[in-house]
């Protein structure tokens, strides 16, 4: 593979573009990673930025999501001790307490996955 601008072996490409680059072309981008301007730079840059806002928005979807399903169990808990004293059908009684079990889980599920974030 040769040098797009100076027709000599390339030494990597453009992590941006791709691009073949030289030794004289290839330059250094903030996140150490060759580019072959500034213009790419600045994109490889912004790209960087917009996955971590991207990932950091899906950790708070997460947290929301756990808390949504805890309230969801609570509820569901709550529903089926009300329905084991006031309308003691069975089928009632263990659909809530199993609707309560599955929101709990997940509420779990879903905390687990945000925690790892704050850990990372």
């Amino acid at each position: 593979m040769q040098c797009v601008a100076h027709k000599i072996d390339a030494v990597g490409i453009c992590i941006y573009c791709g691009r073949a680059l030289c030794g004289e072309c290839a330059k250094k981008s903030a996140t150490a990673r060759m580019v072959c301007s500034e213009t790419c730079a600045t994109a490889l840059t912004q790209n960087d930025q917009a996955l971590a806002m991207i990932l950091h928005k899906s950790f708070q979807s997460a947290r929301a999501s756990a808390f949504y399903s805890y309230l969801c169990g609570g509820l569901s808990a709550a529903g089926a001790v009300g329905a084991y004293y006031y309308l003691p059908v069975p089928f009632l009684v263990w659909f809530t307490a199993g609707c309560s079990v599955v929101f709990l889980a997940s509420g779990i599920w879903y905390s687990r996955i945000a925690k790892k974030q704050i850990g990372d």
